[in-house]
């Protein structure tokens, strides 16, 4: 294959693929001549493959069986509770790799999922799914988080499943403080996640502050205790949307402290565009977090999809540009560096719990995307099906 004239980064360039690698990437000014039977591709756009560092695939699709009629985050709790108990291996993993391959379908190679920690059979299903995945040599590569969806320390045997799912084998330990009974409660679970995280030798990903109330405190706890054992580059924290609402002195305190931990904040953009805000009257916050204070201060910011056809946000098609799209919106950032910035996030930012994304090199394998847009803004603009790569063979898109 032959790709002539396309964008790569912030260069025009011809990249030649043999054997399944790179085998030449030079300036598009002294371009290669195409051989004998090479497919060529003209123009367009050269990726990485996107990363899915936030979404819920045991949950996936079950939007269909249970209405959430508010469309709140509360009710999605509740509707989720009365169907995880039945649950059963076979249709967790059949509803996991219908969404995959959607996302594959989109771009999306790697996917981190959150796995509720409050039935043990879906988080082995989800292992094995993970297994299997490798063994397969299929496209998608999966990481598991054990997620107590209903908090450790909130009710009698939360902490046990949570701590036999972790060692079942998951890749990282989840929490979700805000959601314990008591601020000191929620201190206390981000502080078990890094002391059982630490023993296993596991990354820590938790649910922080998704909420609008502006007390809610535990981004400074995740910070502090990442800064004292050294542990920021494996640390996620999704949501963090209390920090729309805390008083700005406040939040550049907490931004200083995200930027200096070397914590990766998640912004999930889709689901807390509709689930945020619900206490409000008007005017109504977009309730995401300071994506653009948190880049001014050197942070690092994922975007993630998180729900696809759940309980809490029956939308979604596993497109991460959707994602993209309406955090340009609500962020308000439509500048053309914000933009280029939001975009260059999915093929990169959103690696980084998998060590940073494929290179594009001499010689690497050649598993990369091929965007039919002159550059990221079309690209988001659009919202165009990729053509996706992997060493060097086309992976045909399934799904919406």
């Amino acid at each position: 294959m032959l790709l002539q004239n396309c964008l790569l980064g912030d260069r025009h360039v011809d990249i030649r693929v043999l054997g399944g690698r790179y085998d030449t990437i030079v300036d598009a000014a002294a371009p290669l001549t195409p051989l004998p039977g090479e497919e060529v591709l003209y123009g367009g756009m050269v990726t990485p493959p996107f990363a899915e560092p936030h979404t819920h695939l045991d949950v996936v699709l079950l939007g269909r069986r249970v209405a959430n009629r508010s469309g709140t985050l509360s009710e999605g709790i509740a509707a989720w509770a009365s169907l995880r108990d039945g649950l059963t291996r076979e249709d967790v993993q059949q509803r996991a790799r219908t969404v995959l391959s959607w996302y594959v379908g989109w771009g999306t190679l790697r996917v981190r999922t959150h796995v509720d920690t409050g039935n043990l059979t879906a988080v082995a299903a989800m292992i094995e799914l993970r297994e299997a995945l490798k063994t397969a040599e299929a496209p998608a590569e999966l990481q598991v988080v054990a997620f107590p969806q209903e908090g450790i320390l909130r009710s009698r045997g939360a902490r046990e499943r949570w701590e036999e799912a972790v060692a079942m084998g998951c890749d990282a330990v989840g929490a979700i403080p805000h959601f314990e009974r008591t601020a000191e409660e929620g201190w206390a679970s981000v502080r078990l996640a890094f002391e059982l995280a630490a023993k296993r030798g596991l990354a820590v990903d938790l649910h922080c502050d998704e909420t609008d109330d502006p007390g809610s405190r535990n981004l400074e706890v995740v910070c502090a205790e990442a800064i004292d054992r050294g542990y920021g580059e494996l640390v996620v924290a999704g949501h963090c949307t209390a920090l729309h609402s805390y008083p700005n002195p406040y939040a550049a305190k907490v931004i200083d402290l995200v930027a200096a931990s070397g914590v990766q904040v998640v912004t999930n953009p889709l689901d807390n565009a509709v689930l945020q805000g619900r206490y409000d009257s008007y005017p109504r916050r977009r309730g995401l977090t300071r994506v653009d204070e948190l880049w001014a201060a050197g942070a690092s910011v994922g975007i993630g999809h998180d729900s696809v056809v759940d309980p809490f946000y029956r939308l979604g098609t596993a497109n991460l540009l959707d994602a993209a799209y309406v955090l340009i919106h609500l962020g308000h950032l439509t500048g053309e560096d914000e933009m280029f910035r939001v975009f260059r996030a999915l093929h990169h930012d959103n690696h980084r719990p998998w060590g940073g994304p494929p290179p594009i090199a001499i010689g690497s394998p050649a598993t990369f995307l091929w965007h039919p847009v002159p550059d990221p803004i079309e690209a988001i603009r659009l919202r165009r099906r990729p053509r996706v790569f992997v060493d060097g063979t086309e992976v045909l898109a399934a799904g919406p």
